[in-house]
């Protein structure tokens, strides 16, 4: 059965590094922490420029959702994480955030490598859009902006998630990740 959270359900906790807030959506296994989690999807406001967090041994997804984009800084190289558009680097690099426009909220999912891996597939929703989750793998679809509507009439706002483990049906008009988790 298809499990919805609402925004207002996802857990705050300090970022590692004490620099913010984070809102934790899942992490597995679900009493894990920090140092022993499989994966995690958590969001974040980002209110100034500053360090990321050193994550030894695990691989990250960033997606800003909102309002503008990001420069990261990779090892000292710059990368542009434009929102919507997902962005991979390794928690053991040294990162650095520029906000460019002011405050951003993103998306961020991290793998323990070795153990699992991830993908975010961002896609914009204004028709029946179908969703399945492939065999051995987990399924979570995060509402970035507008709402979604699911086949059972649950209404998803901005930040709220669908953990799907059954074939469903979204209607629009909204722009979600989709968020895939692979184990081993």
């Amino acid at each position: 059965m298809n499990r919805v959270q609402c925004a207002h359900e996802h857990t705050a906790m300090p970022w590692a590094n004490g620099k913010g807030v984070t809102y934790q959506v899942a992490t597995f296994p679900p009493d894990a922490d920090l140092n022993s989690f499989s994966w995690r999807i958590s969001m974040a406001d980002v209110p100034e420029s500053g360090p990321f967090s050193v994550f030894t041994g695990i691989d990250r997804i960033l997606t800003v959702i909102e309002p503008g984009d990001l420069r990261l800084y990779v090892n000292e190289v710059a990368v542009m994480a434009r929102r919507h558009v997902p962005v991979t680097f390794s928690g053991d690099d040294d990162v650095r955030a520029e906000l460019i426009d002011g405050p951003i909220t993103d998306l961020n999912v991290m793998t323990r490598r070795g153990s699992c891996t991830a993908e975010v597939d961002v896609q914009r929703v204004e028709a029946t859009f179908v969703m399945s989750t492939p065999a051995e793998a987990t399924r979570v679809v995060v509402v970035l902006d507008g709402s979604i509507t699911t086949a059972h009439d649950e209404l998803l706002n901005p930040r709220d998630a669908l953990f799907i483990t059954d074939d469903t049906s979204l209607d629009g008009p909204g722009t979600i990740a989709v968020i895939t988790i692979h184990q081993g």
